[in-house]
């Protein structure tokens, strides 16, 4: 069964996005590879009166290599990061951050628009904003 909220928005998304997270850092905490492709960048889904606003976080990239499209009701955002290349006489101590593909989807709202998406990358944030439609917005009625 899923759950559909008021508003059209999904909301088992939230708790599987949850559990992916606390599997990976179990199997990264035993040393396991991970058990996915690539990565899934952290997110945070806002709403507000006119909009749903997605802030993905994508530090360390260029703007023009970050993709993002619609695809069968699902927002999608894609990049590559890449590694830095060192000569053969660097002596590398510590390699933490993580390079390769970074995907994640989002399914969109039912009261989404699909027109006039936007999208913009400022200090390694990627915001999309997703425009309510004009007919699922609240309207006043006066009463006379």
């Amino acid at each position: 069964m899923e759950l559909v909220l008021a508003n059209g928005w999904n909301g088992n998304q939230w708790m599987f996005d949850s559990l992916n997270r606390f599997r990976r850092a179990i199997d990264e905490a035993a040393g396991d590879q991970p058990t996915c492709e690539h990565m899934v960048p952290p997110a945070d889904v806002v709403e507000d009166k006119d909009a749903y606003h997605f802030y993905v976080e994508m530090p360390g990239l260029k703007d023009s290599s970050i993709d993002v499209h619609v695809e069968d009701d699902r927002l999608m955002v894609a990049a590559e990061r890449k590694r830095l290349e060192w000569s053969q006489e660097t002596g590398v101590h510590v390699a933490e951050r993580n390079y390769g593909t970074i995907r994640r989807a989002f399914r969109l709202p039912l009261n989404g628009s699909r027109d006039g998406i936007r999208a913009a990358y400022t200090d390694g944030i990627l915001e999309v904003t997703v425009e309510k439609r004009p007919e699922s917005k609240p309207v006043k009625i006066q009463v006379n």
